[in-house]
């Protein structure tokens, strides 16, 4: 008996059930087919030398390689002649993919009249489940009809309610106009705070009133003078190079003075803040004495 064995490549697992649609399209009294997937790994033999000795069979040896058929068509066939049937009280050998044959034309059309029944039955179903619920949803909504009226019984007349009459008109002097709710109080315009620096020569100090007066030719004023109103809790400060001074980073030191130390001519620089247009110093450094 002939055995027709298909390796299937494993990067296309597909063909696979290819393969089963085609085979079973033919007769059922055709060699035995089996379709299996390629497991190798690699080739277990590397070393292109003979081995001594060599286990392999001889058939076996000569058996041509799979990989061309493998790569071009994605699976390779492999035909064996002369398979010994099993021998009798022994199992046959169990194919690696099993499949059952086409059905007949017979079996598709009770198949498909089994579906249509199916079908049929379910709208009909539906059908009924909403011709029910519209009964039962006129039912909830139904009133009753009130029955005709009897010649012979006298009809009830409804009490006549008299209409009440409107009230007087209010008097003008009765007549009371609602005050309006007072506004609300508008809200203040936001205060900006102004941060700004300036430095220049002394021309004069009041200590008393806390004022300096700055030669700063970046100033407002055409002349170049400033007007400098100093904070109470300002800083001032008298900066001098540090002779013995350990740290190179810092070569200065900063000595607290007065506001009436500061001299005339010394050169200054004023950080100040505060509202716009109402700036206070509130730093007072000394860089340079003359």
């Amino acid at each position: 008996m002939e055995r027709v064995l298909y390796v299937v490549a494993r990067e296309n697992p597909l063909l696979v059930g290819y393969l089963m649609t085609r085979t079973a399209a033919r007769s059922s009294g055709g060699p035995l087919v089996d379709i299996k997937l390629d497991e190798r790994r690699g080739e277990r033999r590397l070393a292109s030398e003979a081995r001594d000795p060599d286990r392999r069979s001889r058939d076996r040896r000569l058996r041509p390689s799979l990989d061309r058929d493998l790569r071009s068509r994605g699976y390779a066939t492999v035909r064996q002649s002369g398979v010994s049937p099993p021998r009798p009280g022994e199992p046959e050998p169990a194919p690696a993919m099993a499949w059952q044959p086409r059905s007949t034309w017979e079996r598709r059309a009770v198949r498909a009249g089994r579906r249509r029944y199916v079908l049929w039955g379910s709208i009909v179903m539906l059908l009924a489940a909403a011709g029910v619920s519209i009964v039962v949803a006129r039912s909830v909504r139904w009133t009753p009809v009130a029955p005709p009226p009897d010649p012979q019984v006298a009809p009830q007349v409804a009490p006549q309610v008299e209409e009440a009459l409107p009230p007087p008109p209010a008097s003008k002097a009765e007549t009371v106009v609602p005050a309006a709710p007072p506004l609300p109080p508008a809200k203040p315009a936001p205060i900006r705070i102004v941060s700004m620096r300036s430095a220049g020569v002394v021309l004069s100090v009041d200590s008393k009133a806390g004022t300096l007066v700055l030669e700063d030719w970046g100033a407002a004023d055409a002349t170049g003078r400033r007007r400098v109103e100093v904070a109470p809790d300002a800083r001032v400060l008298l900066s001098e190079r540090d002779e013995q001074a350990g740290d190179l980073k810092y070569p200065f030191k900063d000595t607290v003075i007065s506001l009436s130390e500061i001299r005339r001519g010394d050169y200054v620089v004023v950080e100040l803040q505060g509202p716009e247009g109402k700036e206070l110093a509130r730093s007072v450094v000394v860089t340079l004495r003359r």
